[in-house]
């Protein structure tokens, strides 16, 4: 648990862990609400040292479900397993620099109505050093930070500049990957093409569009250092490197210890190696089941909790974000309709010759049921008008803004992310005028995406920052104009998403962790997840669960699609039927 204060950017202290409540960790509680039909597993851990917080992972593979606790006093327990064989797996956390211990796994078999055991010992084992970020980079050099980026002038100008954009590891790890996993090879002439494109080039060769960063952050002096810089240290020679996990971010074990994740996965087709699957943006329709964007393999899935059902709908697919209507349709990509019970697929594209796609990032609904697009590349926000059946297009008028994530707020005001501009923008479609927020001054910072709560404040983080990616929360007070700021306390870290729950909670999608900010103690809460993952979404239900998508688990690590779900407190669920918590906006179809 991890305590902020505003604005004044105080660096995080770590809580004192609430030992008292271990005591009976591995006993269930006796208000304990296990469903119908499903079982328990529960088991012992002993160590011959100290390790670090480790996990137990147990995976059906006939329902392709897995489950993920958190070891803690030297017990586990998960609850509200499907009956079926399981491998029962104890293993390293994801974030900690236990990561890479090695594995020991074990078969059970889970039936209804009872409690299967799997206990696992530990002897004198030493993990491999681990790299920090939610991307994963096979046969990397693991190097401390100052080894990797010789400090020095350029080296500043690097984080200033670039950092706000592009990983830690993303410069040292050489390898030809899809981006943002990987890079093209580059000697100092190529870098140099690459910087003027970053500083002087059109955005996402948008034409009329700016530059990705304000050139008159960059001297010619500095350019040209920064050149050598990066060919000298970072050219098509080098060793693939990663950036060392030299610290672990705090966690809360009273919170481990009642929470659980609840993954349902859809491999990768082995005869298909260029469509691996990489999940991103997570939705509930009005039948309690869940959707979710496969990219990869440009499908749509949805999950059926209940029956613990997977359907994948291939061939309907494309983007990065879908919302559903209550009546089980999906809209999605850019822009198309699906309607599941009827397998109709529409595809709306702009009048002219060729017809032209409509690209968009994100969607949201307002109180009229129109949907709100952001227009990443284009620079643009439009509005698909049901009733008129056309869509309406406005040309930002903020330099580089970019909108990527998008949401509507109580007054059906439009807000985004300015994806490099360092801020949030407001369209007000009463008057359809603009206004720009800046969280962050003095360097280019990445914005991905944001949340409104139930006093109107809008939140959001920075994706990446001149602070070595050690991203932050911030809180816009929409009349004022007031920004709050708190820093999560992940080194490295790279914050995607914030989601607000009924009560005014804010949840937060960052590299291999889904965390809980409670504004009441300015205390955050990190709940590390299954795999090495960023998570580009998440979806919060009305009783509190969080939804989300492991991305770069599918697309650079091979771990396949997956939708996956948190339980803060796994004693407490009722029901798995998936509802969206209605009073939300955005939320009103």
């Amino acid at each position: 648990m991890i305590t902020a204060t505003a604005r004044r950017r105080a660096n995080p202290v770590a809580a004192l862990l609430a030992s008292l409540f271990m005591l009976a960790v591995g006993a269930a509680p006796l208000d304990a609400r296990q469903l119908p039909g499903m079982g328990l597993l529960e088991g012992s851990v002993t160590v011959a040292k100290p390790l670090g917080p480790l996990t137990v992972y147990a995976y059906n593979a006939e329902r392709r479900i897995g489950y993920m606790v958190y070891v803690v006093g030297g017990r586990y327990r998960a609850t509200n397993l499907f009956p079926g064989q399981y491998e029962v797996t104890l293993r390293g956390t994801v974030g900690q620099r236990n990561w890479s211990l090695p594995q020991q796994t074990v078969k059970r078999r889970i039936a209804a109505g009872k409690t299967a055991t799997a206990d696992f010992a530990v002897g004198d084992v030493v993990a491999p050093p681990t790299y920090v970020g939610g991307m994963t980079y096979p046969d990397a050099q693991v190097q401390s930070y100052d080894v990797i980026y010789p400090p020095g002038p350029a080296r500043d100008t690097l984080e200033r500049v670039c950092f706000g954009c592009h990983t830690s590891s993303f410069y040292p790890y050489n390898v030809v990957r899809t981006y943002p996993t990987g890079r093209t090879q580059l000697d100092r002439d190529g870098w140099g093409l690459t910087v003027d494109r970053m500083a002087h080039g059109l955005g996402f060769f948008a034409p009329g569009k700016p530059s990705y960063f304000d050139p008159l952050l960059l001297s010619p002096t500095e350019r040209d250092a920064l050149v050598d810089y990066l060919g000298a240290n970072f050219g098509p020679g080098s060793t693939p490197r990663a950036v060392r996990q030299d610290s672990d971010p705090p966690l809360d074990e009273a919170a481990l210890a009642k929470a659980q994740i609840v993954e349902y996965r859809f491999p990768n087709d082995p005869k298909n190696e260029e469509e691996a699957r990489f999940t991103h943006t997570p939705d509930f329709d009005g039948q309690g089941n869940v959707w979710i964007m496969d990219r990869g393999g440009e499908s749509l899935v949805k999950i059926e909790p209940t029956k613990g059902r997977i359907t994948d709908h291939q061939g309907h697919g494309g983007g990065e974000f879908l919302v559903t209507d209550r009546d089980g349709t999906v809209w999605y990509g850019g822009l198309s309709h699906f309607d599941p019970s009827k397998n109709l697929h529409d595809e709306y594209k702009f009048e002219g010759k060729p017809p032209r796609g409509i690209g968009i990032s994100s969607l949201v609904m307002d109180s009229a049921g129109d949907i709100w697009l952001s227009m990443l590349t284009g620079g643009g926000l439009a509005k698909f008008d049901r009733k008129a059946n056309t869509v309406v297009w406005w040309d930002v008028p903020i330099l580089r803004s970019r909108p990527y994530g998008i949401i509507v707020d109580h007054d059906d005001n439009v807000w985004f992310a300015e994806y490099h501009n360092s801020g949030l923008g407001r369209f007000d479609p009463k008057t359809e005028s603009f206004r720009h927020y800046a969280l962050t001054v003095g360097a280019p910072t990445n914005i991905r995406r944001l949340g409104v709560d139930s006093k109107n404040f809008i939140w959001s983080a920075t994706w990446g920052s001149r602070a070595l990616q050690n991203g932050a929360l911030y809180r816009v007070d929409p009349g004022t104009g007031a920004v709050d700021e708190y820093p999560i306390g992940i080194p490295y870290a790279n914050p995607y998403d914030v989601e607000i729950d009924a009560n005014d909670t804010v949840w937060i999608a960052t590299d291999n962790h889904v965390m809980k900010f409670d504004p009441a103690t300015r205390r955050f809460t990190s709940y590390p997840v299954a795999e090495r993952t960023d998570i580009p979404k998440l979806a919060v239900t009305r009783d509190g669960a969080i939804w989300y998508g492991p991305r770069n688990a599918g697309q650079s690590g091979g771990y396949g699609g997956a939708a996956a779900v948190l339980y803060p407190d796994k004693d407490a669920i009722e029901t798995f039927e998936r509802v969206r918590e209605e009073r939300r906006p955005g939320r009103r179809l």
